[in-house]
């Protein structure tokens, strides 16, 4: 009988059901509006795209990253403009906020939706509008990917800025977050990148930007006046859906030659010196530097491949392709490179293909030729330990240096250290110059088993805690746009002490005033804040965590 009693005194206590009211005495989300809400879009939309099925919103309440599951209450899939502006519409009406997703492609809980509401699901958006590869611009919906993209580039013999993202990623969003390329030392970040885009509003009004504001031929320039654009550059969402864009292309190089310049030394500052050199002279089409355990974790499939990797590779790495009208031209830029390197340390080698083949031994899945093109063709990012945060920092490169080792300190404290090939606190340094070294992008990844609810929880608290350090101690700036996505944010002090945005202006005083346009502007175009609904209007707080 006791047998029977402590089964169902398990089940009475177990958490069997979908927890579907996600903030006390809530204003929005209430189950009656919700499901008006359902009947409206299904008559606007069609029943099919519609649903409240927990069997689907289940796939819609985590993505890669380490945070819990949060449920939407609805997933709707528009197909178009003017689907989306009633989706939009009917949420007003109804109160139920709006997270949009493109792909669904994220680590960090982009699309996870705080408070429930609606998931809007673009991928039915995924055509590829128009390619002009004279005039060097494709115009996409939210739904195309890299990989689509990259082959429709490639037919007018162009190419798409390659993203530190895997294939399937969709190319608005990671564009309008920052976009990390390779190319960007010479052509800048995805954002420098957009050339218009069609919005829709938070309160369903549709806008162009750029040349589709006016019906002028796309090109390479935004158009007169103030570029609308930059507004809704990291906005997460919360100032609307990216329907439409249009992006730069640019035209393959007739001539390519890649280099391996390594410097075993552990020494940033040479790193830093030489990246800095290169870019302001314009020397390469592509350029990164990679740290021996980045290396592992980009090229190996597993675990175990990475950790053969790491250990076999120099300390510091540098990634160079160049490019010419001719095999001559591109050589001779890479003899004017290696002499500028070593002019700077005479240790530097450059390691011949020979030797690289020999580094990856007898590893069958690591074949160079596929290596570079992971950079020079296609996408990339090889996850290992099953999931990992991506520390995407921007400044200048002279900032790196004690910003790396500050974190890795930071790292230290918090996560300890071990003797294995990928320790926790020899977090991946990826540094990369953009604007021909004026400034420059530095990613530093921590990995975690996202299996192991302690190490999941110990390595986002390390991150956490790391990028503090870079942000606060050395005034970097997050690339994946700290204000939209901590605004009200509170930090662990006593109550009426600062929020975390507000601290951030402390290290960028010039952040204040985009601040204040963000939160004025969300505020007009977004008066019932169902917009990707992250802090309240009238307390200025965020009640959960937004990462």
């Amino acid at each position: 009988m006791w047998t029977k009693d402590i089964a169902k005194d398990i089940k009475d206590r177990r958490i069997s059901g979908i927890i579907f009211q996600h903030e006390a005495d809530p204003q929005h989300n209430k189950p009656e509006d919700v499901a008006r809400a359902r009947d409206m879009l299904s008559e606007a939309l069609g029943p099919e795209w519609v649903t409240d099925d927990p069997v689907v919103l289940i796939g819609y309440s985590r993505d890669q990253g380490p945070l819990p599951a949060t449920y939407p209450h609805l997933v709707v899939m528009p197909e178009t403009t003017e689907d989306v502006a009633e989706v939009y519409r009917i949420s007003n009406e109804c109160k139920v906020d709006v997270i949009p997703m493109g792909t669904g492609l994220t680590t960090m809980g982009l699309h996870i939706p705080l408070f429930g509401g609606i998931i809007m699901d673009l991928r039915r958006m995924d055509k590829v509008v128009e390619v002009d590869g004279e005039n060097f611009y494709m115009v996409i919906q939210p739904g195309v990917n890299y990989l689509v993209a990259q082959v429709e580039a490639q037919k007018v013999n162009c190419r798409v800025l390659n993203p530190s993202t895997a294939a399937t990623a969709g190319v608005i969003s990671n564009h309008a977050f920052c976009n990390i390329n390779t190319l960007a030392s010479k052509y800048g970040f995805g954002i420098d990148n957009i050339i218009d885009m069609t919005m829709v509003m938070p309160d369903g009004t549709i806008l162009k930007t750029g040349p589709a504001a006016y019906g002028a031929v796309k090109a390479h320039v935004p158009g007169p006046g103030p570029d609308m654009a930059s507004l809704f550059r990291y906005a997460f969402g919360q100032l609307g859906t990216v329907t439409e864009m249009t992006l730069r292309i640019y035209p393959e190089a007739e001539h390519i030659y890649q280099i391996f310049p390594a410097y075993e030394k552990d020494d940033l500052e040479c790193v830093i010196d030489v990246l800095y050199k290169v870019a302001n002279e314009n020397l390469t089409l592509e350029l990164a530097h990679m740290q021996n355990s980045f290396f592992g974790i980009f090229v190996g499939e597993n675990n175990k491949q990475a950790s053969v990797l790491a250990g076999s590779f120099p300390r510091n790495n540098l990634f160079s392709i160049f490019a010419g009208t001719t095999m001559e031209e591109a050589m001779l830029k890479a003899e004017v490179f290696q002499k500028a390197i070593l002019d700077i340390d005479p240790e530097w080698e450059f390691l011949p293909v020979e030797a690289m083949e020999d580094l990856v031994g007898d590893l069958r899945s690591v074949n160079l030729e596929r290596w570079q093109k992971f950079f020079n063709v296609t996408v990339r990012v090889m996850r290992v330990r099953g999931s990992f945060l991506i520390g995407a920092l921007i400044g200048h490169l002279d900032n790196f240096l004690e910003a790396e080792r500050r974190m890795r300190v930071e790292t230290t404290n918090q996560a300890g250290h071990t003797e294995d090939n990928l320790p926790p606190d020899d977090a991946s340094t990826y540094l990369q110059p953009y604007h021909m070294g004026r400034s420059a992008y530095m990613e530093y990844d921590l990995y975690s088993n996202q299996g192991d609810k302690d190490d999941n929880m110990r390595m986002f608290m390390t991150y956490m805690r790391a990028m503090m350090a870079g942000i606060l101690g050395e005034g970097l700036v997050l690339a994946c746009g700290a204000i939209p996505l901590n605004k009200g944010m509170a930090l662990p002090l006593p109550e009426g002490m600062p929020t975390l945005d507000d601290l951030l202006t402390l290290a960028m005083p010039n952040a204040a005033a985009f601040m204040d346009a963000m939160v004025a502007f969300k505020m007009a175009v977004d008066p019932n804040n169902i917009a990707a609904r992250r802090w309240d209007y009238d307390t200025g707080l965020c009640k959960k965590l937004s990462l």
